[in-house]
Order: C-alpha cells, then sequence, then structure tokens
C-alpha cells in the first residue's frame, strides 16, 4: 500500500475516493440489472454501493467545510447536484410527453421522487448546513439523533443508510489519527467490517427477521449490513493500489453521479436480457460523459 510523504497511508486520498465512487455506482448498476433477471443474489450490492455514495458525501463535505467553512454551501450544491437532477426530470417528462405541475414539483425538489437517493441527500445537506451553521458545538450530537429518527421512522430503503453520512462526516473528523494507524490495523478494521456485513447478511435471511421486513428490527439488520459492507471496499480500495490506478474505475467515479442520473429511469426495460442489459451499461457511460461535459460548461 503506498503512503504518503509524511509516512502517512493514502486513505481516502483524491485518487482513492474517487475510484471508490467509481465502483459504488458500478454496484448499483450491477444490483439494479441483476434484478432484472430474476436473482436476488447481488441485491446487498446496491445497498453496499448507496451507503459508500452517502459516507464519501459525508466525508468530502466535512473536508470542504473545513477548508472554506459553509462559504458558497448552497451555491455548490444546486449548481453540482440540484440542477444537473432538475435537467434530467425535465427532460423525462417530455421524453414521456406528459407534465402535471404538482407531480413535477414533488419531483423537482425531492419530496415525491423516484430517486429516492436525491432526497434522501438533499435532507442531509440541510440538518448538515443548520447544525453547522447554528449548533456547531451539538451538531454531531444532533446528527445521530437524526440518524436515529430516520432509523426508526423512515422508509426502509433510507433507515437502512440512517448512519452512512453520518459515518462520513465522522471519519473527516479523526481523518488525521486514521491515517496514522498500521497496514496491519487498516486491514484488521476491514476484516471485522467485512465479518459484521457478512454476519447480519446471514441473520437477515432467518424466518423472524423476514417476518419484521416492514418495521425497525429489519431496519437494523439492513444498517448492519450495508454500511460494513461499504467500509469494507473502501478499505479494499485503499489497500489494492493498482484498482486506484485503473483508467476505467477513476472514469466510472467521475461520471458517478451523471450514470446515477442517465441509468435510473431505463434499467427496468432490460427485462433480464444480457444484451440490453450491455447497451445500457454502454450507452450510460456515453450519455453521462457528455452530459458531464455539458455542466462543465454551462453550469459549474
Amino acid at each position: 500500500m503506498s503512503r504518503n510523504r509524511g509516512g502517512k497511508l493514502r486513505i481516502l486520498s483524491f485518487q482513492v475516493t474517487n475510484c471508490c465512487r467509481g465502483v459504488a455506482i458500478l454496484l448499483i448498476m450491477l444490483s439494479h440489472v441483476s434484478g432484472t433477471m430474476g436473482t436476488v443474489l447481488l441485491t446487498p450490492l446496491g445497498g453496499t454501493g448507496v451507503a459508500m455514495f452517502l459516507f464519501l458525501s459525508g466525508y468530502g463535505l466535512n473536508e470542504s467545510y473545513k477548508k472554506h467553512g459553509l462559504t458558497s454551501y448552497w451555491q455548490k450544491k444546486i449548481k453540482r447536484v440540484f440542477i444537473p437532477y432538475a435537467i434530467v426530470i425535465t427532460l423525462l417528462c417530455v421524453y414521456h410527453g406528459k407534465f402535471d405541475f404538482l407531480a413535477y414539483m414533488l419531483n423537482i425538489t425531492g419530496l415525491k421522487t423516484s430517486y429516492w437517493y436525491i432526497g434522501f441527500l438533499m435532507k442531509w445537506y440541510i440538518f448538515y448546513y443548520l447544525f453547522t451553521r447554528f449548533a456547531m458545538k451539538y451538531r454531531m450530537i444532533l446528527m445521530f439523533i437524526c440518524a436515529i429518527f430516520i432509523l426508526f421512522l423512515f422508509p426502509s430503503i433510507e433507515a437502512e443508510q440512517a448512519f452512512s453520512f453520518l459515518c462520513g462526516v465522522c471519519t473527516s473528523i479523526y481523518i488525521d489519527s486514521l491515517r496514522s494507524v498500521s497496514f496491519r490495523k487498516l486491514i484488521g478494521l476491514g476484516i471485522v467490517a467485512l465479518f459484521i456485513g457478512i454476519s447480519f447478511l446471514a441473520v437477515k435471511q432467518l424466518p423472524y427477521i423476514r417476518l419484521h421486513s416492514v418495521d425497525w428490527i429489519y431496519n437494523v439488520v439492513q444498517c448492519g449490513i450495508k454500511l460494513p459492507l461499504g467500509i469494507a471496499v473502501m478499505i479494499g480500495v485503499t489497500w489494492m493500489s493498482w484498482l486506484s490506478a485503473s483508467r476505467f474505475l477513476q472514469l466510472a467515479g467521475t461520471l458517478s453521479y451523471e450514470l446515477y442520473l442517465v441509468h435510473m429511469p431505463f434499467y427496468g426495460e432490460v427485462h433480464g436480457m444480457l444484451l440490453l442489459a450491455i447497451l445500457l451499461f454502454v450507452g450510460s457511460f456515453g450519455v453521462a460523459f457528455f452530459f458531464q461535459r455539458f455542466n462543465r460548461k454551462f453550469v459549474l
């Protein structure tokens, strides 16, 4: 594993985090496509990828705060997250040839949208801003309370990610200490996280847990799967430096948000056909590439 000049491990360096985003979006796309093929074996990959995205969002947001404070906070979020999303939602309305103003406004604001991740991320952006701006001394406690609230009261798809964003923020706060740990301890942490994730995945198969698939017990188990597996994957990427050097994974990481926006409305059209799945992946990369160039030129 490579180290920085100061001898510290390259934990969550730009190259590593970008590679992790690439791995995350590929896991999500693979999970979505495999679901149309009648298998649930790869289902945990999607939630693992989402946990990685949320973790890295929390980490990156707090790293930016450490450098720039809350300067241009909302301007950056509007340009990078909201406007590309709004463009896609508007184009989808045109594509489907129908327009319902109320549904459009609920969709574009993330209040009621098929892009549940966007709405969920917006909530965390609001929590982070409010607690950092007005209650800095207690913000981690307040964010933890929000995470508990999400775990017990939000829909399961959001509840299972209750702590992912918060964990990323915590990692940013203690990143210097983490970068001083030994290689052996880092790998040990990855093994422990992998063991926890697999163990909870096994627990999820128990009939008792399945009977509680609509309440908080199931959500707690899901939390024990997705975030630990996501952490294990990110540590694995850090350990295997050749992954970070992969041009394909770096490209996927750079295009990850656009790939998410582009493939979501169409993966259901794969209908379990391998050729259509390949076309979806290739087409998504092509469209995402030009979409990102458009965003950089006219939006960012």
